[in-house]
């Protein structure tokens, strides 16, 4: 993978479209990552291409400043896009709701799509919608997605830590 702005060094995290890797090998510009059979499974990097735009994003530092939610690169499932519609200069991405997480997501709750964290704009049943703005739409994979794509999805950490709670 080759990538002009990070640096990276071998046992570094990396998180690949949200699945968090190990940089196995750094490269002047890129690196190599092993990946296991499941993750393969469970996300759409078993689908990548030569020259496919992927997200990039290094681990937090513990002295970094936080800013979104909580991500941790342990993607939940996949899911497909359904539907884009454009309103103004943004953008409605419309993704179906894997059957076992529809219990984790909420309307102005945080999701994670690609690794890039956003904001459920509305649900609606077997369905969920996220807005794109512009600088989300320049700086990450999702403007350039179409409609049967696959992403990866990790649900909102406190949600799923809320959920465990209240069942116990």
């Amino acid at each position: 993978m080759a990538c002009k702005k990070i640096k990276f060094k071998n046992g570094d995290s990396i998180c690949v479209n949200g699945a968090c890797l190990t940089v196995a090998k750094s490269k002047k510009s890129g690196f190599e990552a092993d990946v296991i059979e499941e993750t393969l499974i469970k996300t759409n990097l078993g689908n990548l291409t030569k020259n496919t735009h992927l997200n990039l994003e290094p681990s937090i530092k513990a002295n970094s400043s936080f800013d979104g939610h909580f991500v941790t690169g342990h993607i939940d499932s996949t899911s497909k896009l359904l539907g884009i519609k454009k309103s103004g200069e943004n953008l409605y991405l419309n993704f179906k709701i894997p059957k076992n997480l529809k219990k984790f997501i909420a309307e102005k709750g945080s999701i994670t799509i690609n690794g890039a964290s956003l904001t459920v704009a509305k649900v609606s049943g077997k369905s969920f919608a996220v807005a794109l703005i512009p600088y989300t739409i320049k700086n990450t994979n999702l403007g350039g997605l179409k409609t049967g794509d696959t992403v990866n999805i990790e649900i909102d950490l406190i949600a799923r830590y809320l959920y465990n709670f209240s069942k116990k």
